[in-house]
């Protein structure tokens, strides 16, 4: 006769089961579970996640280049500087070698350093840092050129006096790579000058008079006076050129050593015609 107390057995549902059947059977149960949501399963979803993410990031048009914004180029045109980027048109942003077409550029002469950055989802700015021939100074009956960025560059340069701007009167440093005078107000000016409209049409920097420098745009003698408050006059000439375009004057000279009012000679005929248009 069994023992109805042994604790190996136990009555489940009207029958006496041993109690080593039923702990193995929820062990099973619980074994399957465990094998359903393993480690490893879990794993291999997160792999096939990433790669359906992958694929479809790769593959979607969202994330393709569209457009390529490019800044801080004067000579260099756009299209020649997107030819080095290795025709990113189309490409996946994602998968893009920034590095590769930064070190394109620099290779360019004219370039000192270039940062591309990648806009998302589809856009690559480019920032061009340039240094070019853009002034020339001759002492000794030689001829120097200099950088927009105020540095002497190498002697050999050709074909760019006849563009370039010319500087007098300042005693130049023949150093190249090294600013071409000592002066930082004057750098100053010359760096802050080249960011107004007017400057193209620039033709001589005139430095032999501190206290009166000298600015020549085309036929009109500008007097800047010294090198005080510079961002103040370069702001005033600029808006006394738009007037004398606006009202098409004829002007011979402009002097801003005179604080906020400054001297403007106009051209008689120019002024009975067209002042009071």
């Amino acid at each position: 006769m069994k023992n109805t107390n042994d604790d190996r057995y136990l009555k489940k549902n009207g029958k006496t089961v041993k109690k080593n059947y039923v702990a193995r059977k929820n062990s099973l149960k619980k074994d399957t579970n465990k094998k359903l949501f393993s480690k490893g399963f879990v794993f291999i979803l997160i792999i096939l996640a990433l790669a359906t993410i992958t694929i479809c990031a790769y593959f979607h048009p969202y994330m393709q280049i569209s457009d390529i914004y490019v800044t801080g180029n004067n000579t260099i045109s756009d299209s020649e500087i997107i030819g080095y980027l290795s025709n990113p048109i189309g490409k996946n942003i994602l998968f893009y070698k920034i590095n590769d077409s930064e070190e394109n550029l620099k290779k360019l002469d004219k370039i000192d350093d270039v940062e591309i950055k990648k806009v998302f989802p589809n856009i690559l700015s480019v920032k061009i840092d340039e240094n070019y021939p853009l002034f020339y100074q001759e002492n000794e009956n030689e001829i120097y050129f200099i950088s927009n960025k105020c540095k002497v560059l190498k002697a050999d340069i050709k074909d760019y006096d006849k563009s370039l701007v010319k500087i007098k009167g300042t005693k130049i440093k023949k150093t190249i790579g090294q600013n071409f005078t000592s002066s930082k107000a004057t750098i100053d000016f010359i760096n802050e000058i080249q960011k107004y409209p007017y400057f193209k049409d620039l033709k001589e920097l005139n430095l032999e008079n501190k206290t009166e420098i000298g600015i020549m745009l085309r036929d009109i003698d500008v007097n800047f006076g010294d090198l005080n408050n510079i961002n103040f006059k370069l702001k005033l000439l600029d808006h006394i050129l738009s007037e004398i375009k606006n009202k098409d004057i004829k002007v011979s000279s402009i002097d801003l050593n005179n604080g906020k009012n400054p001297i403007v000679k106009v051209y008689s005929k120019s002024f009975n015609e067209n002042l009071n248009k």
